[in-house]
């Protein structure tokens, strides 16, 4: 059996906030990608590994949060987490 890295996934459309969170994550160990849109998100191919999504809340075009409720999202689902602005992480 492989041993498969989990990842967190990013989607901010603020390009600092996405450098400093993917390099915090790459910091504690962690393998992040990092998306500019939720748009962007969606037509990755998602590896099949566990994984996290932070997702600002306040993109335009689609929000973190309709994201997150969007049915049929792609498969493997990650584990739901959402960031505001101020980018507190919600379970």
């Amino acid at each position: 059996m492989t041993d498969v890295s989990p990842i967190v996934f990013v989607v901010d459309d603020d390009l600092s906030v996405r450098k400093a969170l993917g390099r915090l994550l790459k910091s504690a160990g962690l393998h992040a990608k990092v998306f500019a849109s939720a748009q962007e998100f969606l037509t990755q191919n998602l590896a099949e590994a566990p994984s996290c999504l932070v997702l600002d809340v306040s993109m335009p075009e689609m929000t973190g949060l309709e994201l997150q409720r969007r049915p049929g999202r792609q498969k493997p689902r990650p584990a739901p987490s959402c960031s505001s602005p101020a980018t507190a992480i919600f379970p």
